[in-house]
């Protein structure tokens, strides 16, 4: 057994078959220090017969496995390799799939260092591993469409060929299609550091659709739906201050300033901060779920103490508009665009509204002007006038 030496824990570096692929299990990964660390590798997987995490044996990923933990003693188990078999779906960088036994290794050596490099610049840049996750993604599918290609060789036609491709045959979202625009645009001009990489004209037609709202009753149905203290705390904070997904799991108790009456949202969208409303009633509601639950530092956590995860908020959100039958479209952000509309409607001005937001700019909150001037019910159909 071969050590590289460093100043740190011990992890066992062990050869491992994977189908009949090479892959490297390292193990243990107990701290989450230490699970944070190997997270970072775009393909990495966790299998829990052999309590290990593995990635596929590239002189890319193990150069920067190695770079992730250079603090840490590296064992080479240099003896008979772990066969490991995939389960039906896998838990990979991009989410969970489902896993082909004729699935190989999808990008080449060339294309495993420009993913890498995409995720180490995002992570060094700080951006949010919603944000990481979702780019590496489309950033990876973009790379194996052009697999054997250089990546440093393509151009500006072969993203609109790619994004054809893409509209033709799964018919993309406009979103998606920015999303994807935007995380090759992020390699080559923060990676590949080339000035200026002239996508525009690839943008798809910005939408005018208005956001879906729920009135006030509705609201007040769905929320009245559950009876479990720490769903319906969940639900009605995110409403009371207008709180996106994202940011009502990443709150800390001491975010809530009781005495001040306000939330100290930090690095909301775009790594800004604000101050949004806390409530009377929230604060009665928060300090119920804490004399049952008594979460430690966030606001509302797991089972095992950790952070609420955004999909179990999802399905508290999912089966309270199931059983309030509200409109079958509406979305946990659905609470935060009905938050905005209803303080517009009893007049509160729209910059205030923006600040409660994060709003950069007001034309962003304007948009509850057109939801708002059609609801008001002093407005009367000009076919009310008529004798029919």
């Amino acid at each position: 057994m071969t050590s590289f030496t460093q100043q740190n824990s011990t992890l066992i570096i062990s050869p491992a078959t994977v189908n009949g692929q090479q892959y490297i299990a390292v193990s243990p990964i107990k701290t989450t220090q230490e699970q944070d660390l190997i997270r970072q590798l775009p393909e990495r997987y966790w299998n829990p017969k052999h309590k290990c995490w593995y990635f596929p044996k590239t002189k890319a990923y193990w150069t920067h496995f190695k770079q992730l933990f250079v603090q840490y003693t590296l064992q080479i188990n240099q003896g008979k390799p772990i066969q490991i078999d995939h389960p039906k779906y896998i838990k990979s960088s991009s989410g969970y799939k489902e896993y082909s036994k004729q699935e190989k290794p999808e990008l080449d050596e060339e294309q495993q260092i420009a993913l890498v490099s995409l995720e180490a610049q995002l992570r060094i840049r700080r951006y949010s591993s919603e944000t990481i996750k979702t780019y590496c993604s489309s950033f990876k599918a973009f790379l194996n469409y052009y697999k054997g290609t250089p990546t440093d060789q393509l151009n500006e036609g072969d993203i609109k060929v790619y994004l054809l491709h893409l509209i033709n045959q799964n018919n993309i979202s406009i979103s998606l299609q920015n999303t994807i625009i935007n995380s090759i645009k992020f390699y080559y001009e923060k990676v590949l550091l080339r000035e200026r990489f002239f996508i525009k004209d690839l943008r798809p037609k910005r939408s005018s659709t208005l956001p879906d709202i729920l009135s006030e009753s509705e609201v007040e149905r769905l929320l009245n739906s559950t009876s479990n203290v720490k769903h319906k705390a969940i639900l009605s904070l995110i409403y009371a201050a207008g709180l996106r997904l994202s940011e009502v799991v990443n709150l800390r108790k001491a975010d809530l300033l009781m005495d001040q009456r306000k939330i100290h949202v930090k690095a909301g969208k775009g790594k800004k901060d604000r101050m949004t409303l806390l409530s009377e009633k929230i604060i009665l509601r928060i300090m119920e779920y804490n004399d049952i639950y008594k979460p430690k530092y966030w606001v509302f956590e797991g089972q095992d103490g950790g952070k609420y995860s955004p999909r179990s908020v999802q399905l508290i959100f999912r089966k309270a508009v199931d059983l309030s039958k509200v409109n079958p479209y509406a979305t946990v952000h659905t609470l935060r665009h009905s938050f905005a509309t209803h303080l517009l409607e009893r007049g509160t001005d729209l910059r205030v509204i923006q600040h409660l937001l994060g709003h950069g700019s007001v034309k962003t909150t304007e948009i509850y002007t057109h939801i708002t001037d059609v609801s008001k019910a002093k407005i009367i159909s000009p076919i009310d006038h008529l004798n029919i």
